[in-house]
């Protein structure tokens, strides 16, 4: 079971003479990690919260990652802080050349091939520090002293569905007021989400250039990001609920 599903928190309580030794540190550690990474998978949600366009490297050798947040599955903050060196499409995913015997006719175009492009959260154990200690025996010189919270991008065959367009929870809504009774049902009977298997982001469908064209090179117009979720913060909640009165207002002047 992973940390941040639901369990009992277990708090640090500090006294006056307390040893406190690599365990009671980890347990601070692991206490704010999982209480912060509970909440944003379960309030805020996952997603891209902002930037990560995925674009077409300038040399057109793979494609490149802007800088960017997201929150994957299990609720930990994924940041890419600049934009990332071209990524080349990795070769078992380019369609191979036809031969003579497998020509596509005119009558039927060769299958569009697909891949997805996954964000996903990584660390790196970093800044090896020499360990002090009074007997060397069986203890290695030095251990990394910090984990940088870092990214790893991974490629995936096919192609991930959009995301629902439409949502709709019926029974909210009665005349012009909120059905609180009926909102308190829906949070109660769905309970609070499991964590997934996978904790990656999807973050765009890559279309792979048909065999007329170079795969190795894909345009902007193979990639298509609007299938990624996206976390919905305060401020774009604001943006909407004001698109939502001016554009009834606009209605309404007409």
């Amino acid at each position: 079971m992973h940390s941040t599903d639901l369990k009992t928190p277990i708090r640090n309580r500090y006294f006056y003479g307390k040893l406190l030794d690599v365990y009671h540190f980890q347990l601070e550690t692991c206490y704010l990690n999982a209480k912060r990474w509970l909440l944003n998978r379960l309030i805020s949600g996952y997603g891209v919260v902002c930037g990560l366009d995925v674009k077409a490297a300038p040399n057109k050798k793979g494609i490149i990652v802007t800088p960017g947040l997201a929150i994957d599955k299990w609720g930990r903050e994924i940041i890419v802080s600049t934009d990332t060196e071209p990524i080349p499409i990795p070769s078992q995913f380019i369609p191979k050349p036809p031969t003579d015997t497998t020509q596509a006719s005119p009558e039927k175009p060769p299958e569009e091939k697909f891949v997805h492009l996954l964000l996903c959260y990584h660390e790196c154990e970093s800044d090896p520090a020499p360990i002090l200690t009074g007997d060397n025996c069986g203890v290695p010189a030095c251990e990394p002293g910090t984990i940088r919270e870092r990214y790893k991008l991974e490629f995936k065959a096919g192609a991930v569905p959009p995301p629902l367009k439409d949502v709709c929870i019926p029974d909210f809504i009665s005349g012009d007021r909120i059905d609180y009774p009926q909102l308190a049902k829906y949070v109660t009977s769905h309970g609070c989400r499991q964590l997934p298997e996978n904790p990656c982001i999807p973050l765009a469908n890559i279309r792979v250039a048909p065999v007329d064209e170079d795969p190795c090179h894909p345009q902007e117009d193979n990639i298509d990001i609007t299938i990624r979720p996206i976390v919905f913060t305060n401020d774009l909640l604001f943006k909407l609920l004001l698109s939502l009165i001016h554009e009834d207002n606009y209605g309404e002047i007409k």
